[in-house]
């Protein structure tokens, strides 16, 4: 459309149509496309998958058919809605879609079925096609249907199902398993659709955008912070993801924008889900009450816990930011402006503050918490002030100065190891320079809370590469910006100990289970690279990290 080449755009990216050509290949849809396809090609007979509304089963029932379009021997038949009124209803379609040709209404069903055996038979064995049968909306199939798929898939021969099929229905249709144990038993692949990651979520869009882009260079139309909003609004959702992006879009050409930043869609969220059950919102309400009486209710029963739980402003480390000492800080004051929208985000951000950031587990189902402040021990008067510092937590990583490209959530991922509002609000709220955290300028300087982790002990003992170990956080972020090769490979980790202090290590994105596969990879390195690399193979008990080193690649 006209309008979206104000966007550089030659077409619309995001529209709710399952085009082929916008099929992204997320690494669950990716997976359940490779199984089907083998399952079919080896003739295995009955496949099923399952999925909420809008994971993308009706899009990878086109790209199956697609991927067999150009291949002779498969022939395949697309039932969209699969509701009959009547057994002889069901088997009028499937004949006439195997004879291509409309069969006799006279014909009963005993005559209908005889019919369908002796084409699948002519089909499979005489001209060595592998015949597929694909059926969108499963969970409308009625019960003489199934029985009626059954009997079809006892049309066999030694070696090999006459007929395949695959079955792409929604949640309920579990139930409808269930109940018929005779149709569940032939069930050769069962493929369950989730909703997709945060990563996903990002390469799914940024992937639409490329193809529907008029230019050669990448369009950067969501900031990181849009991104990770439309993720948390659509639980990785792909339908919902992009009618949220579409949305975001058209604002973006009614208010003349050229970017959708975090509070664009986070106007955008009610309009795109507005038809939200009351049900919903009643289960919300009845959530935040519960959260709130926790809030005013707990703490009367708990012992005093140590202050120091929100970071302390910058001025505490010894980081200035006050305008007349930094002239960046000079630069931010002057341009930055009360913005009535931004204080009311500002204040949604503060009560998000208080929640748990959470890493993804070291475990399966094991989360990592945030670690609980500790007290500092007094020391003994002959104690050395040096030693004193070591024993005492940061409250901030360090302060890095914003360069050219970087944006403040990809400082967050590269900092924390992943990026979510949480950490965005606990950096915007120990940098009240912050204007606006989509628009930070270059330049800028940034101070970065220590948010410790909880990690659990872990059972299978692990090895670690470490490529450099740089002194500061600063001289951390100068390696990984001058070597693009180690940015993409490694990962930074910040750590403390009682004994060292603050530390921070890059290690290789991947971690080994057995010491003599690490050491065959540090070999492979070059000569310098080699030099500067250990292994390593444990962690102290009393480590306290600031990023997650058992996260995977």
């Amino acid at each position: 459309m006209d309008y979206f080449s104000i966007l550089n755009l030659n077409k619309e990216p995001f529209s709710n149509s399952p085009d082929p050509e916008y099929f992204f290949h997320s690494q669950q849809h990716v997976a359940c496309l490779q199984k089907l396809e083998l399952s079919l090609r080896l003739r295995r007979g009955l496949n099923v998958v399952i999925g909420d509304v809008g994971t993308g089963k009706t899009t990878l029932c086109r790209q199956l058919i697609r991927r067999f379009k150009d291949d002779a021997t498969i022939e395949t038949h697309l039932i969209l809605d699969p509701y009959f009124t009547t057994p002889h209803a069901f088997l009028l379609v499937v004949t006439e879609m195997l004879a291509a040709e409309k069969p006799d209404k006279n014909e009963d069903d005993y005559q209908l079925k005889e019919r369908i055996k002796h084409l699948l038979f002519q089909k499979g064995v005489d001209e060595k096609k592998t015949t597929v049968l694909i059926i969108d909306e499963g969970q409308k199939i009625p019960e003489f249907c199934l029985e009626l798929l059954r009997e079809f898939l006892n049309y066999e021969t030694n070696d090999y199902k006459l007929l395949q099929i695959a079955i792409f229905a929604q949640q309920e249709f579990d139930n409808v398993l269930k109940q018929y144990a005779n149709f569940t038993d032939r069930i050769n692949l069962y493929h369950r659709l989730e909703p997709m990651s945060f990563s996903d979520t990002r390469n799914m869009i940024q992937f639409r955008l490329n193809q529907s882009s008029a230019v050669s260079q990448k369009l950067a139309l969501f900031t990181y912070p849009a991104m990770w909003a439309i993720f948390r609004a659509t639980r990785g959702y792909p339908r919902k993801i992009v009618n949220l992006c579409h949305r975001s879009m058209l604002t973006m050409i009614i208010q003349n924008r050229t970017k959708a930043n975090w509070f664009l869609v986070q106007s955008c969220m009610k309009r795109a889900f507005e038809a939200t059950p009351k049900r919903s919102w009643l289960v919300a309400t009845l959530l935040v009450a519960f959260i709130v009486a926790g809030i005013v209710l707990v703490p009367r029963f708990l012992p005093e816990r140590p202050a120091a739980v929100v970071p302390a402003p910058p001025e505490s480390y010894g980081i200035s930011t006050s305008a007349k000492n930094d002239p960046v800080a000079q630069d931010i004051a002057g341009r930055k402006t009360d913005n009535p929208t931004h204080a009311g985000q500002a204040q949604a951000a503060k009560t998000e503050i208080a929640a748990v950031i959470t890493q993804p587990a070291p475990q399966p189902g094991v989360p990592a918490k945030i670690a609980e402040p500790t007290r500092v021990v007094p020391q003994p008067a002959d104690s050395s002030a040096e030693k004193t510092f070591l024993r005492q937590r940061p409250k901030a990583l360090g302060q890095l100065r914003v360069q050219r490209k970087e944006t403040l959530g990809g400082l967050i991922q590269k900092v924390y190891g992943i990026f979510n509002l949480p950490y965005l609000y606990a950096v915007i709220e120990m940098n009240p320079h912050i204007a606006d955290p989509d628009t930070i300028a270059i330049g800028e300087v940034i101070v970065f809370p220590a948010i410790p982790l909880k990690i659990r002990p872990q059972h299978q003992k692990r090895w670690w590469i470490e490529l450099k170990r740089p002194e500061d956080i600063r001289a951390a972020f100068s390696l990984l910006r001058k070597d693009y090769r180690l940015a993409a490979s490694s990962r930074l980790i910040p750590f403390w100990d009682e004994s060292s202090g603050l530390q921070f290590s890059i290690i290789s994105n991947q971690y080994y289970y057995d010491a003599a596969t690490a050491e065959n990879t540090i070999n492979s390195l070059s000569p310098e690279e080699k030099t500067e690399s250990r292994l390593l193979s444990a962690w102290g008990d009393a480590t306290v990290f600031y990023a997650n080193p058992y996260l995977g690649p």
